[in-house]
């Protein structure tokens, strides 16, 4: 089937469509199976304080404090839902959102939305812990460490098709960033304080899940809601 589809189609627009199909098909089924109400149960049985993992794959937390969603079923998440969308969730719902190597799977203006979704479901000292690939750190290993580069990536190749393999991975990675434009992205997006972190450091111990599997390549944020 694969072949034959590859045929008539491009493998960019196969990779596309099979995201948007998928995505359209988790919208309807949570609507056909009202996720809202299992929502608002999952809320009403939460302790405070209380965090959201977004995008949390199988690390999903499973304990009275944190509520764990993806785009794809996997062990530990709660619930499945296109977060490219409005989060199903109140206002001020959250003390804190964690979302490790996720954002880069968006474009700068689809992230945007979503950070503006995540400021308004957050508390006003509510924290936001976001981990991406850091774009400047790949480029800067491009040029200092390039054996190191490829050899990190584990694909082989020279290192700018490594650069490549970040910025694109198979068209999974539509937007990759650096310090400057997380701050400016999460600025717009109403964040009353944007600050670079580093691993494990997080102003709320709880949020600090980082995956140490992507120290090498991480750039780590923290924006603080405010009113």
């Amino acid at each position: 089937m694969r072949k034959v589809l590859l045929f008539f189609f491009s493998h960019r627009l196969l990779a596309i469509l099979r995201w948007d199909i998928h995505f359209m098909w988790i919208r309807a089924c949570n609507l056909i199976n009202g996720q809202s109400s299992q929502l608002s149960r999952a809320l009403a049985t939460q302790d405070r304080p209380l965090f959201l993992n977004l995008g949390s794959g199988p690390r999903g937390r499973r304990d009275k404090h944190w509520i764990n969603i993806d785009g794809f079923k996997d062990r530990n998440v709660d619930f499945v839902l296109d977060i490219s969308r409005s989060l199903p969730f109140p206002a001020a719902t959250f003390d804190g959102v964690f979302s490790e190597h996720v954002l880069e799977h968006f474009s700068l203006e689809d992230g945007e939305k979503i950070a503006r979704e995540v400021r308004r479901i957050l508390s006003p000292a509510g924290r936001f812990r976001i981990i991406v690939p850091d774009a400047a750190l790949v480029l800067k290993r491009y040029f200092d460490a390039p054996e190191e580069l490829i050899a990190w990536r584990g694909e082989g190749g020279t290192a700018m098709e490594t650069v490549n393999s970040f910025f694109r991975q198979r068209y999974e990675h539509q937007f990759l960033y650096d310090w400057p434009t997380m701050e400016s992205m999460l600025t717009r997006a109403g964040f009353a304080v944007v600050q670079r972190s580093a691993f494990q450091q997080s102003g709320c111990a709880t949020m600090a899940l980082d995956d140490p599997k992507y120290v090498w390549e991480s750039l780590y944020v923290e924006a603080i809601a405010g009113r």
